[in-house]
């Protein structure tokens, strides 16, 4: 007889929900992965604080999902390094959104 086992894992918010499942020793379990989803945060940040501005003044460079990627060289080097991004002082990036950009720049290794 083999038994089904159910195993939830949770981090932080935010999060990504994968079901999954293994057979160990002739028994299936059915888990959840639960992970940040770093891509998704730093979206979140250049739709809300970045797009909007985009739209208006620069609407060859929006950034979605499918493109942010190919731009991240450009995103650190006029964000963490000119800090010419974002312009004026109307919209201020939070200390959060900041690092949220900054942990997924890190995972393309690409600046």
């Amino acid at each position: 007889m083999k038994m089904l086992f159910a195993i939830t894992f949770s981090v932080l918010t935010h999060l990504h929900a994968e079901n999954k499942m293994a057979e160990i020793d002739g028994y299936f379990a059915e888990y959840t992965v639960v992970v940040s989803d770093l891509k998704t945060e730093a979206f979140e940040v250049l739709n809300a604080k970045c797009n909007i501005c985009h739209r208006k003044q620069n609407p060859f460079k929006i950034f979605s999902l499918k493109n942010m990627e190919r731009h991240a060289p450009k995103i650190y080097k006029q964000v963490f390094i000119k800090k010419r991004m974002p312009k004026g002082n109307k919209i201020k990036l939070t200390k959060l959104e900041y690092e949220k950009l900054k942990n997924w720049l890190n995972t393309l290794n690409s600046h």
